[in-house]
This record gives structure tokens, sequence and C-alpha cells, in this order.
């Protein structure tokens, strides 16, 4: 019964014939054959066999308090998922007889994700009233151009029926609206924007994706997409404040009438080409110049990015105005005062969640939950991340001023920081030492298991890696776990690398295109190699790089990988130079694995990315716990004393007095209390992290048993991937 909670596949029956094949000589091989194939209650039962048999009652007892613990976690999950569901339901049927319509769709939201059939739940006649009346509220939200709030309908009702594309793409037209309206909200981010952007970019943007983008280019829908953002911006009402040909309702009228002849034109054409492309453009430049008027820039922008969005989500450009930006992430570091941002939910200002390593935030005091308020004198209200970026980020040398509000002491503090060169670090363990500095590896002491994160794959992280597993061998490691949740990627020679520290000769990788011939990145013997067994965690927040690392140690049987399967980023993009700062983005070839299989998702896929080995899927609580965990251990605080606290009263009013407010949030889609009782779900998920707690269960039988993991389970691992749903 247990087993079927976690759905652990049947390639470890093979495990457990493994297992007594080779250890017959030891008394406990039925018990740990059982564990290994998800049956909780067989290991058990066997144990208690064991125990009336006469088998050392130390060594049966450790393994009952494995099982013991672990059967309360999988019995705690199905009684919270049940408790979970039901009150969800039942708010938002109430909610729903109040006429309390987006509450009501927040909470039947939040009971899908704990549905036992999706499918039946998002057809009981409750929830398509509900819909019906969510419909016509996001209707009339966009009749008024409130694009942001429309989406936020659309996401929701998009999670209550995830198989009607019908919402999805209201969804990415909302959004894409609401993107318009957050670009160009004033004149002066609208200039900002359009600098330095003109016709030649997108030549040579056209004249790329046709020599260089992996498959043949669909340049039919590439000009129906750029046409279809023209017309999209044309809806941008804030526009109309600074652009005439858009405020005047008779030239935009115009505009448009000839933008919708002109997206009937190449569905007219028997192959329409990248030469027709820039014909389109050629006809919808004419057709400004008599109507709307519109500057170059924002015109040749707004084109290519709706036709760009025709191709993949990773094909892109990068303007000149976003260029320092980009560089600056490409580097894997960046010239600031290291600080970790957020927009706090309470207030909406800039919070600090932690101040990074070695950085002048951290050394001049700066703790995490302060919130900042201004930057260089400059009220941060209504500030987004990027904005802080822009602001507080600068060359190495140079001086910024922020004025902090901490709220666990109602203090207001300055602090006149030097910009320098940051660098991130992206190997993390258990917990920090007592020095603040070194990690603690060691998860389980007592069985050898240790645990490394790794978060990103940046130019420093393999000789990071290395220095963490030659830590954790001092601590006692016999076996690892190696967590590449919601590990984005990076930079794929280094994920190689990485590789090679536990691979000895094989490859990892190989790449190709329609340009591109297949090529094949491998690893040889390195000096310093890690051999102790692994698991490796992974979820859909796991792409490109780290997908190709733990596709590479399933494909050579290195590794057993459990969790979620990952998020299908297999593709290669090349960033080439347009002209001047300006670059595009564009995805030149695919990634297969050692195998010939690829994490690639293309539109309409069934299977993508790395399907786990063992499957062990969390409930939004139980990543949101996970998620808060990780960053706590990553949290850096200060050993300063703290002044006496605020009260919470006092603490209220002082974040009520700093909130911004949004242009279009004059009639909140949720008030204070409503949102109060959407966060009031009386059921806590159990403190831990189950898909940890398998693996750490698998490993310590697995050390246990003493065998290796047998090639059975690998290469079945990879059938799975091919053809599990």
């Amino acid at each position: 019964m247990h087993s079927k909670l976690l759905r652990l596949p049947l390639l470890l029956v093979l495990l457990a014939a493994c297992l007594s094949a080779r250890a017959d000589d030891n008394a406990l091989s039925p018990a740990y054959a059982a564990i290994l194939r998800g049956d909780v209650d067989a290991g058990l039962t066997e144990l208690a066999r064991l125990r009336e048999g006469g088998a050392p009652p130390a060594e049966v007892a450790r393994v009952e308090s494995w099982l013991e613990a672990y059967r309360k976690t999988v019995d705690s999950r199905a009684q919270m998922k049940e408790e979970t569901f039901a009150w969800n339901v039942a708010e938002a049927k109430k909610a729903l007889e109040q006429n309390e319509t987006y509450l009501a769709l927040s909470f039947a939201a939040q009971a899908a994700s704990y549905a036992a059939d999706e499918q039946a739940y998002s057809q009981e006649p409750w929830i398509v009233d509900l819909t019906a009346k969510a419909m016509e509220q996001a209707q009339q939200l966009e009749a008024e151009h409130r694009w942001s709030k429309a989406h936020r309908y659309y996401w929701l009702l998009k999670q209550l029926h995830p198989k009607d594309k019908r919402f999805e793409e209201l969804r990415e037209r909302s959004e894409r609206l609401a993107r318009l309206e957050l670009l160009y909200k004033d004149k002066e981010e609208f200039e900002r924007r359009i600098k330095d952007v003109d016709k030649n970019l997108l030549r040579s943007a056209v004249s790329f994706i046709n020599k260089n983008y992996y498959r043949d280019p669909d340049f039919t829908k590439m000009g129906e997409g750029a046409i279809d953002n023209l017309l999209a911006l044309t809806e941008t009402q804030k526009t109309y404040d600074y652009l005439n040909g858009l405020g005047n309702p008779v030239t935009r009228t115009s505009f448009q009438e000839g933008l919708k002849e002109l997206r009937a034109w190449p569905r007219t054409e028997e192959r329409f080409n990248s030469k027709d492309l820039l014909k389109l453009y050629n006809r919808v430049a004419d057709l400004n110049d008599k109507t709307a008027e519109l500057p170059e820039g924002l015109l040749v922008m707004e084109f290519l990015e709706g036709a760009l969005q025709q191709l993949d989500e990773y094909t892109s450009m990068i303007w000149p105005v976003d260029a320092p930006d980009f560089d600056k992430m490409m580097m894997g570091g960046f010239e600031g005062v290291g600080i970790q941002l957020s927009l706090d939910e309470r207030s909406g200002r800039l919070k600090v969640v932690t101040p990074l390593d070695d950085s002048p935030a951290l050394e001049a005091g700066v703790q995490p939950d302060d919130l900042i308020v201004e930057v260089n004198g400059q009220d941060t209200k209504g500030w987004s991340t990027e904005d802080a970026v822009r602001n507080i980020m600068g060359q190495a040398g140079t001086e910024v001023t922020l004025t902090l509000f901490r709220p666990s002491t109602g203090q207001r503090l300055t602090y006149a920081l030097t910009r320098r060169n940051i660098v991130l670090r992206t190997v993390r363990g258990v917990e920090r030492q007592a020095d603040g500095q070194s990690w603690n590896y060691m998860l389980d002491e007592e069985t050898g298991v240790a645990y490394i994160r790794i978060s990103g794959f940046h130019p420093d992280t393999h000789e990071e890696l290395v220095q963490a597993l030659k830590a954790a061998q001092r601590q006692g490691m016999r076996g690892l776990i190696l967590d590449l949740r919601h590990n984005p990627g990076g930079l794929l020679d280094v994920a190689v690398r990485s590789v090679s520290t536990f691979v000895g000769n094989g490859e990892v990788v190989s790449t190709g295109g329609r340009r591109e011939a297949r090529t094949s990145m491998r690893v040889t013997d390195e000096p310093f190699q890690v051999k102790t067994p692994m698991v490796v965690l992974v979820n859909e927040g796991s792409a490109s790089a780290s997908e190709i690392l733990a596709g590479a140690f399933q494909d050579h049987h290195r590794a057993i990988v459990l969790g979620e399967r990952s998020f299908g980023k297999g593709s290669v993009q090349r960033v080439l130079t347009l002209g001047g700062s300006a670059r595009l983005k564009l995805t030149t070839a695919i990634y297969y694995l050692p195998s010939g299989r690829s994490p690639h998702k293309d539109p309409d896929a069934e299977i993508w990315g790395v399907s786990p080995d063992v499957e062990v899927a969390l409930t939004p609580k139980e990543f949101r716990q996970v998620l808060k965990r990780e960053t706590d251990t990553y949290i850096i605080r200060s050993n300063e004393a703290q002044t006496a606290t605020v009260s919470e009263e006092d603490r209220d009013k002082a974040l009520e007095g700093l909130k911004g407010k949004a242009e279009d949030d004059d009639e909140p889609l949720l008030t204070d209390e409503q949102i109060k009782e959407l966060e009031g779900d009386p059921v806590k998920p159990q403190n831990g992290d189950p898909q940890l707690e398998t693996a750490l269960l698998l490993l310590r039988v697995k050390l246990a048993a003493n065998l290796p993991w047998p090639q059975q389970l690998a290469s079945t691992g990879s059938e799975s991937a091919k053809t599990q749903p």
C-alpha cells in the first residue's frame, strides 16, 4: 500500500533479486529487498520474523528505526493531501456562495494540486460554474485593459484545467499585454529601451535565424507573431500619453486595420521565407509612416520580439539596454554590494533574502529581512528587482548608499557601501559550520551519508564541488546525495567537468542541429574521483546542464535519479553579435545524452527531460517548505547583538506606511482579510523533505547491504525515462 504512494518503478524488483542473489549470507537481505522495491510494510514484517528467529537485535532495531520513521512520513503525507484537498474545496465553495469569485478560484486552484483525479475534479459541476463566472470577470478586466489582473485569472484557470489549451492561449495573450504595459510605463523608460535599436538589427537577426536555427524556421508563424505583437502594442494604453500616433484614435485605428490586413499575407504565399519576413516588415514600416508614425526602434523591437516568440522559448534578443545585465549573469559574478533580493509581500518593498559571502553588505551588517527603502536618497516605492539591479549594482570601487528599514527592531539604518566584484558560490552542504564559512556535509554521520547541493554551474563550480567532496570525505562520507533540484543549469563545460569527478571514461553529451554537425563531449580519468554510491535529486526546476549531469549519471549506471521529471531544457543556444551591444541568443542544436535520448521538450510533447528511477512528487506546500529550508540554510546572519524588538502592532503599522501601490491596484483582487483566509490552511506538512528522506533511506540500505547498484536498475531507468507518462 505504501509503495504505491511513491510509485517506485518495477525496476526495483530487479535490485531486490540482485540483493538476494549476491548476499545470501546476509540475514537482512530479504528486508533490504523489500525496502528497495518500496514496500516498507513487507520490510517491517521481515524484520519481525528475523527478530523472532534470533537475528542480532541491534542490527534489526537499526533498520526497524529507519522503516518506522519512513512509514510515518508516508502515512502523514497521505493524510495531509486528503485533508488539504477537503479544506480548500470547502473554502472555495463557501467563497463561491458569497460571490467572491476570485477567492473561490484561488482556493479551487490550490485544491487541484491535491486532487486524487485532476481531470474528474475539473469537471465537477461547481467547478464548471466557477469557471464560467471567472471567465466573465477576466473578460471584463480585459475590456478595461487591466491585463495583469486578467492574467492572474487565466493563470489560475490554467491550473484548474491544465489540458485546456484555451486558457493557456488567453494567459499568454494577457501576459504579452501586461509585459508591454510594464516595459513602456512612461516616456523615460520607453526612450531608454529603444535606444540604439534600428532596422539593421532586424536584418542581421533574420539572417542568423535562417542560417543557424536548429531546424527549419517557420517564417509564416514568425510573421503572424510579429503582427500579433504589434497589434498588442496598439492596445497598450500607457503609450497613448506620449506616442501621439497611438493616442490618436483615428491614426491608431488605421494602423490596426492595416496590420490585420498584413497578417493574412504570409498564408497566401506557397513558401514564406526569410526574405518575405523582411518584406513584411517593410510593409509594416510603410503603413506606420502613413498612420501611427511610431519610432523605428519601437517598431523593430516589437516586430522582432513577436517573431521570436514563435520559434522556441529560449531564442531571444539581448537588446542594447539589456546587454550589461546579461553580461553580468554570464560571468557567474557581478560588481555590486552582494545582496540577494526578493519583493516583500506585505509592503511591496525590496527585501534582503541574505547578504552574500565575502560581500560589502555582509561586512557592513545588512541582515536578512531588511527592507531597502532608499537607494542614494531615492525612494524605492514601486521598484522591481530589475530596478534594484540597475541602481544598486555598478562599477567596482564606486559607492552606493542604502537606507534600510529593519522590521524586527523598527530601526531605519543607512549604509554607505563600496561596490566590488562578487563571486557567486554554488556548492553547499547540510548546514554552515560555526565559522559561518565552511560547511558540514554529513546528513547521517552514523551511516556515512553526505549531502551536497549544486545551485548552478558557474566558472568556479567544479572546483567548489571538488573541495566539498574532499571535505565530505574527511567528515566520513561513504555515500552521497547530490541535490540538483531547481538548478537552472549554466556552463556546459563546467557540468561535463563535474561528471568527470564521478565517471571515469565515456561520453557525457553530444549536440547536433540543422547546420551543426554532431559533436561529442567526453570525459577521461581524472586525478581526483569519487566512487561512493550516489543518489541524485531532480525536479521540474532542474534544467539544461543539471539535466545533462543527471542523465549522464543515469546512462552510465553511476547513480540512482530520484524525485520528479526534470524541466526539459535540452537545447543549445549560441549568442550571436548583431551590431553594437545587441545580440541574438539563438537555439542552434539539441543535446543528446549517452543513450541517444534528448531531454529537449518540444511543444505538445508528452515525454521530455530526465525521468527519475524513483519518483517522489512533492505537493506545493511541501515544495515551499523545502525551499524555505534551503534558504534558511544559505542565509548568513550577523552575530551583532539585536536591539529590543518592536511590537507586532507597531511593526505592522510601519510596514503599512512603506507599502507601495501599483497604478491598477486601486481595487485589489484580494483584500488583506481574504489573503489571510487563503493562507489560513490549518493542515501543515510534516517537518521534513520527502525526496531527501527517500534518498537517505535508499542509501542507508545500499550501504548496509554493501552491494553496488545493479546495472539493470540504471539501464531500466533509462528506458523508464523514455516511456513513463
